[in-house]
Order: structure tokens, then sequence, then C-alpha cells
């Protein structure tokens, strides 16, 4: 007996200590995820844990917010991204950025605290997972401070942070293919599936995942060359991929419209391909900084993996596949900055460099592992910039203790958010105006691009896309006239362009923290859509000024039968100007401008070689110069390598409101100083602009409207 009661206390002993080590053991094999639950925790918007709350909204400048508000709202109203509506994102991106707001209760201030919220934690996961693919051997401490350096100081988001996961998805399931534990059609039907996941997330998302898995595919062969069954296997996986995405792609029209309905695929192509030339932007010194650097410490660490691999270590991050199609991928995605070159997306096309190579640094498991952490801790502090400090963490906790409702000093609430009172002032006015003249199950529509005023009074905003200066060219022009004639709308809003040459440096700040129009990326929103601007034309007419820069109208379909267009040849010779600078000024001679005349028509096309689809056009601008001695440059955005027509409206861009005017004398009562010279300038945006070959003038008119009783 005595001995009975010996075994047993050693017995519960032991299952005591065992207990006691438990939380150490799980801790120590734990740390990346405990890492990535603190993160997410201390993200969560206080608005969505005191849903009752007011959110201030002190920038309202950005254009993007007409977005970001208007996808939520649409999807409240039953109106989905990629069905209904054609944008770069897609349906899953639209969902999860409206996820808080639609538990919550849909308002303006939910959508401007927690739009973001879901996508970053998505992001957040993804980093997560792809560590754990490339770094499983490490220890968890290591991983956690890998996870917590990149979501801290690099920025993922769901869009950049995919594509990278995929990455390392593909490469370990070839590598598993390769190595017999895995079936070669099972890697080709999950490839086609993650690709068509990217694809419903965003276009450029779907873009370089596919990327990814073609990288991931060469990296993989390469390294399995001498295998002499890799052809039979590649043979399969590629047969399984091709037909999966078949059967996927058949799938996804029926859900948007019918299996052989491929517009949604059509709709992202043609938004993925006009990127390049429509939306560039200039890079900053900054920028060029950042992205060089980028490369070259890149380039440096994968270096550095490559030469500290040996054959007893076959952790991943250290195979041959992956340190040739991770430098090719990283590179790949490097490269969008070159189109948006402003300094957020070039971290944003960063991020794929920063994991991989980060990766690599982690990775080493010689004496010089510390180093190699030590690396990546410094080149972060220096480098980048953190997302969450301390007082981010005890800004949340005072928010979530005394959450606000009422609005501050200097502040109005709108629809649970508070703005500054001329901007509430222009919702309301705008709101009252709609709510008037359309019911609540109407459409209504907006020109330009404040799609936020479908949110504000209620209403759903018509149009093909999410946002309309994105309608480059004659395709995505059509996609978002199909939309508006598809849901006729019996009011709307006109936000003229701001005259430039009139506004000082403190008007621009207070139009542009109205949210009132301004160029696009310099170019006037008619002269970027002029399709656009002339069906408004002749389907709408303007009531009443509603607020600063804000018209109200009503439907007129009267106006398409009486409005009349009459061109008029201004004589310049039809010729082609060879470019051999990388800027020029050409000259398109003295023009025979026909008195009392409205618009400006140029045909050109403009001829560039293969690189610009790697880089990116010139700036284009046309110099106009007038009788009375003035002069002004009006850039403008051309498809390269394409007849287009360019429009310019070449007096003060205000005055494009007085054509919907259903008085035609009201359309010209400012003087009009004839067109005496034109001159087309093509002048690099920056240091990866393509100059063209040559610049072919076609054909110049000027063009009168006029209505008929």
């Amino acid at each position: 007996m005595e001995k009975v009661n010996h075994l047993a206390s050693r017995r519960r002993s032991r299952v005591r200590q065992s207990a006691s080590r438990l939380p150490r053991s799980w801790l120590a094999e734990h740390w990346d995820l405990l890492a990535l639950l603190l993160l997410v925790l201390v993200s969560i918007p206080a608005a969505w844990l005191s849903p009752h709350s007011l959110v201030v909204v002190r920038d309202t400048s950005l254009i993007d917010d007409n977005w970001h508000l208007d996808e939520v709202f649409k999807l409240s109203r039953g109106v989905w991204v990629g069905r209904d509506v054609a944008f770069t994102h897609g349906p899953i991106f639209q969902w999860l950025s409206s996820l808080p707001a639609r538990l919550m209760g849909v308002s303006m201030g939910a959508i401007y605290a927690t739009w973001v919220t879901v996508p970053a934690w998505c992001a957040f996961v993804f980093v997560y997972l792809t560590l754990l693919l490339l770094l499983p051997e490490q220890p968890a401490w290591k991983r956690a401070l890998l996870l917590v350096l990149v979501l801290v100081f690099w920025e993922p988001s769901l869009r950049n942070a995919f594509p990278v996961l995929l990455f390392a998805v593909f490469l370990r399931d070839w590598y598993a293919v390769i190595g017999g534990r895995a079936r070669a059609f099972a890697l080709g039907i999950v490839a086609a599936l993650l690709c068509v996941i990217a694809f419903l997330i965003a276009s450029d998302t779907g873009v370089y995942s596919t990327a990814a898995w073609v990288v991931a595919t060469f990296a993989a062969l390469f390294e399995a060359r001498r295998d002499e069954g890799i052809v039979g296997k590649c043979i399969l996986v590629l047969l399984a991929f091709v037909a999966s995405s078949f059967v996927l792609a058949l799938a996804i029209n029926q859900v948007m419209a019918s299996a052989f309905d491929f517009k949604f695929w059509k709709d992202g192509a043609q938004m993925v391909s006009v990127y390049r030339w429509a939306t560039p932007s200039a890079m900053t010194d900054a920028g060029t900084t950042r992205l060089l650097g980028t490369l070259f410490a890149g380039a440096a660490i994968f270096l550095i993996g490559a030469g500290a691999r040996n054959k007893e270590n076959r952790a991943m991050a250290t195979r041959a596949g992956f340190l040739l199609g991770g430098f090719a991928f990283a590179v790949i995605t490097l490269q969008s900055a070159l189109v948006r070159s402003d300094y957020g997306h070039v971290i944003i096309a960063s991020f794929a460099m920063v994991v991989l190579a980060g990766a690599i640094l982690f990775s080493i498991e010689s004496r010089l592992s510390w180093l190699a952490v030590l690396v990546a801790v410094v080149l972060s502090v220096l480098f980048a910039h953190p997302a969450f400090r301390p007082a981010t963490v005890l800004r949340l906790v005072q928010q979530v203790q005394h959450p606000l409702t009422e609005c501050p000093a200097g502040y109005r609430e709108f629809d649970r958010g508070c703005f500054a009172p001329e901007f509430t002032g222009m919702l309301g006015s705008a709101s009252s105006f709609l709510g008037q003249h359309s019911g609540e199950q109407n459409h209504i529509v907006v020109f330009p691009y404040q799609t936020m005023f479908g949110i504000a009074s209620g209403r759903n905003v018509a149009g093909g896309l999410m946002q309309a200066y994105t309608a480059s060219g004659p395709y995505l022009s059509q996609v978002e006239i199909t939309g508006l004639e598809r849901a006729p709308a019996p009011a709307g809003l006109y936000l003229p362009d701001a005259d430039m040459r009139d506004l000082s440096d403190r008007d621009l700040a207070h139009w542009r923290n109205l949210d009132l129009s301004l160029p696009v990326d310099g170019t006037y929103n008619f002269t970027r859509t002029p399709d656009l601007w002339f069906w408004m034309l002749r389907h709408y007419r303007a009531e009443q000024q509603l607020s600063t820069g804000v018209f109200g109208l009503l439907r007129d379909d009267s106006r398409a039968t009486r409005i009349s267009m009459q061109s008029r040849s201004l004589g310049l010779t039809a010729q082609i100007f060879p470019i051999r600078e990388r800027s020029a000024a050409l000259d398109l001679g003295v023009p025979d401008w026909p008195v009392g005349s409205d618009f400006l028509r140029l045909r050109l096309k403009v001829r560039y070689g293969v690189w610009w689809k790697l880089r990116k056009p010139e700036r284009m601008q046309l110099e106009i110069t007038r009788a009375d001695g003035s002069s002004e440059l009006r850039w403008f955005v051309i498809q390269p390598n394409v007849s287009s027509e360019i429009w310019f409206y070449p007096w003060s861009q205000p005055d494009l409101v007085r054509y919907l005017d259903p008085d035609e004398s009201h359309w010209r009562t400012a003087p009009r100083s004839a067109i005496t010279r034109l001159r087309v300038l093509a002048t690099p945006l920056d240091w990866v602009s393509v100059a063209p070959d040559a610049i072919v003038l076609e054909a110049a008119d000027a063009v009168r409207l006029e209505m008929n009783p």
C-alpha cells in the first residue's frame, strides 16, 4: 500500500509538472500567432467597439474617399462590383471592406472608420501564413519578430500581400509534387482556384497572382530540371490548371451574368491595360531613392542568401528555386511603381521584395544569423515609418472608454460623421435637392467623380463604372454610358472643374477639402472623359446652383434631339512629327479659328516603341495661344499607337456648366479671344518615361454646339 501511494503521488506530480510546462511550451511554439493576434487587437477601430459613437473626419480631400463610401453603400443596396459595376477592385474586396459598417449599420462615419479594417486583417493573416510557409524550420520567435517588422513598418495591404502568399504556396506545392508528396493534377486545380480568387479581390491582384504562378512554375522546374519525370508532371499540372481555370471562369460568368458572357474578365482586362497610359504619375526624388534602394538592397540580400546556401540546409528560403523565382517575382511587382510612381505606390510595390528578402535574412542559420536579424531590424527602423505606436493603443483605449457622442467644436454631424461645417452644408443641400427630385429607389447621376453623394442622399449612383474618371478609351466609356442608360436617373449633380489659373494655394486647399472637382492627374475631367460629358449634356439640364461648385441637374431627354454639333476644319496640315529628343515642342501651325466656336478637337496618334509597356508614356500637353497674348498648357492623356480624338474646352473650365442651361443664349456670356497658335509638348514625367517615336496630327477642328427650339 505504501508503495502504491508513492507511485500515485509520482504520477500526480508528473501531471502537475506537465500542466505547468504547457503554457510555456505553447508560447514558445506560437509567438508568431500571438504577435498576429496582438496586432489585430490594436488595429480594431474604436468606432466598431462603440457603434453609436461619432467619427471625426478631418481630411475630406481624397478623391478615393468617394469610392470607399460608394462601394460599401452599393453593397448595402445589393449592387455588386464586378456584376453590376466595373472597377479595379472585385466583389471579395467589396464584401470585406463593407463588413464592419454593415454590422454597425451603414453610415458615412462607420465607413470612414472601418472600410480598411478587415482587408488589413486579411493582409496580416496572409503575411503570417507566408512566413509560416517560408520559415517553418525557424523558431517561432524569429517568425514573430519578422512578422512584427513587416506589419508595423512595411504597410501590407490585401492587394499586395495575397500574391506574395500565393508565390509561397505555389512554390511549396511544386516542391511537394516534384518530391512525390502531392498529386500533380491537385496542384493545377488549387493554383487555378487561387488565381481566380485573386481576380475577385482586384484585377491587379489577379495579374500579379498569375505572375506568381508562372514564376513559381519556372523556378521549380529549373531546380528540378534533372528529374527525369518532371516533364510528365509539368504537363499534367498545366492541363489541370488550364481546364480548371476555364471551368471556374464559366462559374464566375454564371454568377455575374451567364456562363459564356465574359464581361467581368473583359472589363478587368481593360482596366489593367489602360492603367499604364491613363493614370501615370511622376516619381519624386524620395520615391526614386526608395525604389532603387529596395531593388539594390533586395538584390544584395538574395545574393547573400545564395552565398550562404549549403546542401545540409534544405530550408525553403535557401533553395535555388526560391532565390531565383523570388527575386524575379519581387522585381515584377516592383515595376508597378514605374507607372503610378507617387511615394505611396512605391511603398506598395516594394512589399514583395521586403517580405521575401526578410525571409532570407531570417533563414540564415550560421553564426551570422543574429547579424542578419539585426540588419532587418535596423533597415526597418531607419527606412520605414511605424504604423503602430504606444500612442495608438492609448488612443484606442481612450476612445473606447469615452466614445464621442457630440461633434467637437468646429465640426458638424452628418450621417454619424463629424465634418467641417461648409462640407456638411454642401452634403445637406445636395441631399435635399436630390430628395426633392428623386425617389429612394431612383438612381442619381454625378459628374465627374463625387459618388459620395450617393450615400449622402441615400440613392444609388448610376453608371457602369465605380468612378467615371476611369472611363479611359472607347470601351470603358461605353461601359459607363451603358450603365447610365440602364438606370435612367431623374436628377443628378454636376461639379465643374475649377480653373487652375484662378486658384491661389489657399483657394486650392479650400476647394480640395470640400472635395470639389479638380483635374485628375493634371487633366481636366472634360478632356479626360469627353464622351461622358457630352452624354450628360444631351440628357440633363441645370436646375440651380446648390452650393459653391455644386449644381443640381434634372433629366431632360429632349435635349438629345435638339442639340446639334457643327465642326469646321482649322486648316492645319496633317503631318508626322518625328521625335528625336526626350523633350519635344511641336508647332501644329496657325489655326483658322472660327468666331463663336466652343470646343477644340484634335485627332492624334502618338507612336511608341514596345518599351512604353514596361515603363510609361511621356506627359502630353497642348499649348494654346490666343489673340490677346495669353497662353496656357492643357494636359491630356492618349492611348499609345491608337488614333484618338482629344477634346479641349479652351476657355475657363467653370463655364462648361453654362451648356447645361436650357437657354442657349446663356452658354457664351464671357468674351473669348481667338486661338492663334497650337503646340503639342511631349515631356518626360520622370526618368522612367519613354519618349515617343513620332506624333501624328491627323485632323484639327473647331466645334460649335447649337440647340434647336
